[in-house]
C-alpha cells in the first residue's frame, strides 16, 4: 500500500521543521510522499519547501489551497493532488514519534479509517501541559456517546474512502471538521481502526486567550456535529458537575493564582461555555 501524507498548511514556520524532521525519522520501509497544502498561499513557504533538505527523501511537494480559507479544504486539495492509496494527516506545528507511519499502514490494512493517540510531554512545557488532560493513548475517543474519532492531527483514510464519502467537509472548516468526518465515514458503512503505536506530539497554545477561543470553538461545533448526527451527548449528571469544578477552581480563590491552575481553568471553562453556546446556536441540547 503506498502512503501520502498530507499536511494542512497556514503561517507555520518554523514550526512546520521539526514536523518534517519527525516524518524523515520515520521506521516505515515502504515509499511514500510528504504534501505540504498550503492554504496562505505563501511564496515563502514555497521557496522554503523547493530548497529544503529533505526535499528528495520524503517526495516533498507543494500544493496551492489558499482558494478558501481552512483546514478542511487544504486537506481536501492536498488528497485529491495526492497519488498515495492510503492518506495520512498530520499538523505543522506537531510531530509525529517515528512509529507513527508504519502503524498507520499497518492498521489500514484491516480498517478504511485510522485513529491514533496524542501525547502532550514532547513538545510542551511542564506548565502548559498540565493545562489539559488528553485521552487514553490506548482506546479511540468516542464523543457524545456516539462513533469513535480521531483527531485530525492523527488521522488516515484509505484513498478509495475518501473519494466515496466526497473528502472533508468544508462548511466545518476548522472545529469539528475532524468529529464529522470520522462520523460520516463510519455512518456510511465503513470501518474505523485504531493504532496505538502510531503517536503524535501535540502542541499546545501557550496563550491563555488562543486556548480560551479555540477550546470554546471545539465545544460549540461539537454541539454542531452532534445534532447532525443525532448523538445523544453527555449523561445529564456531567452539566452539574462542569459547573461545580469551573466554579471550584476559579481563579478568584487562592488555590487557582497560578499559571498553572489559570490554564487548566480556562480549557475546563471554555469547554462549557463553548457547548452552552454551540447548544444555543444550533438548538440542541448538547451539556
Amino acid at each position: 500500500m503506498t502512503a501520502s501524507v498530507v499536511i494542512a498548511y497556514y503561517r507555520g514556520l518554523p514550526d512546520l521543521d521539526v514536523q518534517l524532521d519527525a516524518l524523515a525519522a520515520q521506521d516505515h520501509t515502504g515509499d511514500f510522499e510528504v504534501i505540504v497544502s498550503d492554504n496562505e498561499g505563501s511564496a515563502q513557504l514555497r521557496r522554503h519547501l523547493d530548497t529544503h533538505p529533505l526535499k528528495e527523501r520524503l517526495n516533498l511537494r507543494w500544493v496551492d489551497s489558499s482558494d478558501i480559507a481552512g483546514t478542511s479544504h487544504a486537506r481536501n486539495v492536498g488528497t485529491r493532488g495526492a497519488r498515495g492509496d492510503f492518506i495520512a494527516y498530520c499538523d505543522q506545528d506537531d510531530a509525529v514519534h517515528p512509529t507513527w507511519l508504519r502503524a498507520m499502514v499497518t492498521a489500514a490494512c484491516d480498517a478504511d479509517l485510522i485513529g491514533g493517540p496524542l501525547e502532550r510531554d514532547t513538545l510542551n512545557d511542564p506548565v502548559v501541559a498540565a493545562w489539559r488532560a488528553l485521552p487514553d493513548p490506548d482506546e479511540p475517543v468516542v464523543l457524545g456517546r456516539h462513533l469513535p474519532m480521531s483527531f485530525g492531527c492523527n488521522l488516515g483514510v484509505r484513498r478509495e474512502v475518501f473519494d466515496a464519502v466526497g473528502g472533508w467537509d468544508e462548511d466545518y472548516p476548522t472545529a469539528g471538521s475532524d468529529v464529522e468526518f470520522c462520523w460520516r465515514v463510519q455512518t456510511a458503512g465503513y470501518s474505523f481502526g485504531f493504532a496505538p503505536e502510531a503517536m503524535v506530539a501535540y502542541r499546545y497554545r501557550t496563550g491563555l486567550r488562543e486556548s480560551w477561543n479555540q477550546v470554546v470553538d471545539y465545544g460549540s461545533e461539537e454541539a454542531r456535529v452532534a445534532k447532525q448526527y443525532g448523538a445523544p451527548g453527555r449523561e445529564w449528571w456531567w452539566f452539574p458537575i462542569h459547573v461545580g469544578v469551573v466554579l471550584a477552581t476559579c481563579p478568584v480563590w487562592p488555590w487557582g493564582w497560578s499559571r498553572r491552575r489559570r490554564g487548566a481553568w480556562v480549557w475546563v471553562t471554555g469547554n462549557l461555555v463553548g457547548r452552552i453556546k454551540g447548544s444555543l446556536k444550533y438548538r440542541v441540547v448538547y451539556l
